[in-house]
């Protein structure tokens, strides 16, 4: 047995005491005083993701997601051109008013009623063809900034001035909140996707998506950069492009070079537009393409031009169609006729602005895409500030809202 001396102990014994004093203070901050320090933020990526093209996982409802995957944008083609021509005044339509009040984001349902916004009430409606109105929903959504519709569904994304978005289903009375740095949106041809641009505060981390419209399963397509402004999301009634990039190879005489964005990637030729401020209308198949830009030539005033846009065929057949307005002011009838507001009277430079120009009085044109001949249609009674055209559901008439007042008209063509 070994026996201790007295200064062992004594030492021993202080080691311990010492040890556990140390221990017990350590112990009663770690338990009463200590300040809680976060873990360091981790930069999580979605599902899918491995370097190239992947898809999000699932989202719940009223929940979103940041979108990191990665693309690029293609390569592209050439043209010839043509030159339509304007013709003197018919006339014979009529002018109605069809609601005393502001309306917005005037529609044409799958049913054929006119849908519509009223910011007074915050309530969404429904028009039939003999004017009467009723509610699409019961919810009220006040101070709406920007609203698309689907195309074949009473359902749109709603947003807000404080940059939150929702998608909302009329029929099924279904609400789900989309990302707020999800921004330009438009549906597929059945409405279950959308194409946006998901753009984060980094430059690498924004790209042109498609969703769902609920916002789960989103998939990033294309890697924008600092290229954002330059693309329009828009998916082609065919269901093959999902929007044009202005990034294309630089042509002379102020011509841009427009790539059609393939929603699966496809090659598509490019378009070589006569212009820049490049805005696309597409026909309700998707095999032609109308479009705005403008020119010095022009003296920078927005000019139509029309080409064919489906396949091989895409920039064939280009037509300027000499009237000075832009390509969201016109309504296509059917593949052959387009319906379009003039303005009266546009001063040099505004093609660089349309916004500035929302109240100029408008003439109403047809424009017979055969012939390649536009007629005026309205007499000098009938000019009236035209925003968001559309046609009602037999093609009849001509339904707008007035850019001076927000009433909603409508004119009734000739027979």
């Amino acid at each position: 047995m070994i026996t201790l001396s007295e200064n062992t102990k004594k030492i021993l014994f202080g080691v311990f005491f010492v040890a556990f004093t140390v221990a017990t203070g350590y112990a009663l901050y770690y338990f009463f005083f200590r300040t809680e320090t976060p873990a360091p933020t981790e930069t999580v990526t979605p599902q899918g993701y491995e370097g190239e093209l992947g898809t999000s996982g699932p989202r719940t409802p009223t929940e979103g997601e940041t979108v990191t995957e990665t693309g690029t944008l293609p390569e592209a083609g050439v043209v010839p051109t043509g030159e339509a021509t304007a013709e003197g005044t018919t006339g014979g339509g009529t002018v109605n008013l069809l609601r005393d009040a502001v309306t917005q984001a005037v529609s044409r349902s799958p049913s054929g009623d006119m849908r519509f916004y009223d910011p007074d009430t915050g309530r969404f409606y429904r028009m039939s063809p003999t004017g009467g109105t009723t509610q699409l929903s019961d919810k009220q959504f006040y101070n709406l900034q920007n609203i698309t519709w689907g195309k074949s569904g009473d359902q749109a994304i709603l947003e807000f001035p404080d940059n939150s978005k929702v998608y909302y289903d009329f029929e099924a009375d279904r609400q789900y909140s989309l990302p707020s740095h999800w921004q330009d949106f438009d549906f597929s041809p059945n409405d279950d996707t959308v194409v946006a641009k998901s753009l984060g505060l980094d430059q690498n981390n924004r790209f042109l998506i498609t969703s769902n419209a609920d916002g789960n399963e989103s998939t990033a397509l294309y890697h924008l950069g600092d290229n954002e402004a330059l693309v329009t999301p828009s998916w082609s009634p065919n269901n093959q492009v999902i929007g044009f990039s202005q990034t294309g190879t630089p042509q002379p005489d102020g011509a841009e070079q427009i790539l059609l964005l393939g929603k699966n990637h496809e090659n598509f030729k490019a378009l070589i537009v006569a212009g820049h401020g490049f805005q696309p209308n597409w026909s309700p198949t998707g095999k032609s393409l109308l479009y705005s830009v403008y020119h010095e030539r022009d003296e920078n005033k927005p000019m139509l031009w029309i080409s064919d846009a489906m396949g091989n065929d895409i920039g064939r057949n280009r037509k300027k169609l000499n009237l000075n307005t832009w390509a969201d002011k016109c309504a296509w009838k059917d593949e052959n006729n387009l319906y379009c507001a003039v303005p009266m009277d546009l001063p040099a430079g505004s093609g660089f602005n349309e916004s500035s120009f929302t109240t100029v009085p408008d003439d109403i044109y047809r424009i017979d895409l055969k012939t390649g001949v536009a007629k005026k249609i309205s007499d000098s009674t009938q000019n009236l500030p035209v925003i968001n055209p559309t046609f009602n559901k037999d093609k009849t008439q001509l339904v707008f809202t007035d850019g001076s007042t927000g009433k909603l008209y409508s004119y009734k063509l000739k027979d």
